[in-house]
């Protein structure tokens, strides 16, 4: 099939197979529908389409992209291994655990006492403020001023214009974690008072 350029060209899957496997197409292509943010296709790739009846695809060049599909119930693998499949967690999962990863494939258990909580931290708007003196191995902070409040954070010559910058508030969180021993210090940019909490693993 031929999509064209600006368009969103639509394409019915419901009850013709379970996955949608990209025989070949000439550009990227991206296919989404009413409750599914696009997600990019290229040759090669599949994904389930079983949960859907309409989708929709549509691709970001200037041309005409050729795009050649199949729908079936078998996992087939074109040329390429590469896949993508679309899931959907109908119920949230609650768990607990007391691990940490440390490059990706090992983890290592933390005892209750490597984890400090502080009290919330108040900034006044245009100054700097310590936030931690140091002595963890990771810090983890959120912002949850009672509005949108902007900081900068980083050592002691942290400012307006020099930082790490984070943004939020209690009613949209903004956070940031740092693998850092060391002071940290945070420059409240914004008009109104901020507000932070902080978390540090030992």
């Amino acid at each position: 099939m031929i999509i064209k350029p600006g368009t969103q060209t639509p394409i019915s899957v419901g009850g013709r197979g379970q996955y949608l496997i990209v025989r070949s197409t000439s550009a990227p292509v991206f296919i989404g529908a009413d409750n599914l943010k696009p997600q990019r296709l290229e040759t090669g790739d599949r994904i389930n389409v079983a949960e859907f009846d309409q989708m929709f695809l549509e691709h970001k060049v200037e041309r005409d992209v050729t795009f050649d599909y199949q729908i079936s119930d078998i996992e087939v693998r074109p040329a390429s291994t590469s896949g993508l499949v679309v899931q959907r967690i109908i119920e949230p999962i609650e768990f607990s655990a007391t691990v940490k990863v440390a490059d990706g494939l090992k983890t290592e258990a933390l005892s209750p006492s490597s984890m400090t909580t502080t009290p919330d931290i108040t900034i006044a708007p245009g100054t700097r403020k310590k936030i931690t003196s140091g002595g963890f191995r990771q810090v983890s902070l959120q912002v949850i001023s009672d509005s949108v409040t902007v900081l900068r954070v980083g050592d002691f010559n942290v400012a307006a214009d020099r930082g790490l910058l984070v943004m939020g508030s209690k009613h949209a969180t903004g956070a940031l974690s740092l693998d850092f021993t060391g002071e940290l210090y945070a420059y409240n940019t914004s008009a109104s008072a901020a507000r932070l909490s902080l978390v540090g693993v030992k």
